[in-house]
C-alpha cells in the first residue's frame, strides 16, 4: 500500500506541475500571438507561419454546435477508457499522457465554450494552423502510441 502511495503522490507531483507549466506557456503564447503578430511572420520556406486568428471552430474551423457535445463525449469516452483499459498497467508514461492529454481536451472544449473561441497562431500552409495545446495534445498522444505499441511487443 506504501508503495502505491508513493507511486501516486509522484505522479500527482509531475502532473500538476506540468500542467501548470504548460498551461503558462499556452497562456502566454496566446496573449504573444494576440498582441505581437499582426501580419504573417514567415519560419520556414513558405510553410510554415506565425499567424494569428480567433478560432470559433473545432478542428479544421468546423464550426458547428453539436461538435462542441461531441467533443464533451469524446472526453468522457477517454476518461472511461483510461480507466477501464490502462489505469492497472501502472506505467508512468501512460497515465501522465492520459491525464494531460484529458487536461488539454478540457482546456481546448473550456475555452471553446466559455471564450467561443481559441487563440491559433501556428500555421502549416495548405495543412492547418493550432496552438500549444493542439501541440501538446499530440505529444503525448505520440508517446502514448509509443508505449502502447512498446508493450504490445
Amino acid at each position: 500500500m506504501q508503495k502505491y502511495f508513493k507511486y501516486y503522490k509522484k505522479m500527482s507531483m509531475i502532473f500538476y506541475i506540468s500542467l501548470i507549466l504548460w498551461i503558462i506557456i499556452d497562456f502566454i503564447t496566446k496573449n504573444i500571438a494576440i498582441n505581437y503578430i499582426k501580419n504573417n511572420i514567415e519560419i520556414f520556406n513558405d510553410y510554415l507561419f506565425l499567424k494569428t486568428i480567433k478560432n470559433d471552430g473545432i478542428a479544421f474551423w468546423v464550426n458547428m454546435p453539436f461538435l462542441k457535445i461531441i467533443t464533451i463525449i469524446l472526453i468522457i469516452w477517454i476518461f472511461y477508457y483510461y480507466f477501464k483499459e490502462e489505469k492497472n498497467k501502472k506505467n508512468n508514461y501512460i497515465d501522465l499522457s492520459f491525464w494531460l492529454i484529458l487536461a488539454w481536451a478540457i482546456w481546448n472544449w473550456f475555452e471553446r465554450v466559455f471564450f467561443s473561441e481559441v487563440i491559433d497562431f501556428i500555421w502549416i500552409k495548405w495543412f492547418a494552423i493550432f496552438n500549444m495545446a493542439d501541440v501538446f495534445i499530440s505529444i503525448w498522444a505520440f508517446i502514448y502510441l509509443i508505449y502502447i505499441l512498446k508493450d504490445n511487443k
